[in-house]
């Protein structure tokens, strides 16, 4: 299997993650995911970080390589990856310090 299959998957499996948790979000549900994924929570974000920061580098570094008509959605994806990250921090943040149940 090929490293740009492999990332291809990554960035399927993030996507996956995070639609996954911005429903259980908006649907008010979030405390159901916070208890579920308690234990680990800091792996998982650890893992995230490295995932967007290989998809992100692959971006830049595999940019000319990737189809003409695949290149905005790949944009696009690693962009919601990134934003998701800096999201499911801010509310980690919002968490820890208090300021939400």
């Amino acid at each position: 299997m090929s490293p740009a299959r492999i990332l291809s998957g990554i960035l399927a499996i993030l996507l996956a993650y995070n639609s996954a948790f911005f429903a259980l979000h908006l649907t008010g549900r979030s405390r159901m995911w916070k208890d579920a994924l308690n234990d680990l929570q800091t792996t998982l974000i650890i893992m995230e970080l490295m995932a967007v920061a290989a998809l992100f580098v692959d971006l830049v570094v595999r940019y000319d390589n990737i189809p003409k008509a695949w290149q905005t959605p790949r944009v696009i994806a690693v962009g919601l990856c990134v934003a998701g990250l800096l999201f499911k921090w801010f509310i980690l943040y919002l968490h820890l310090s208090y300021l939400v149940d």
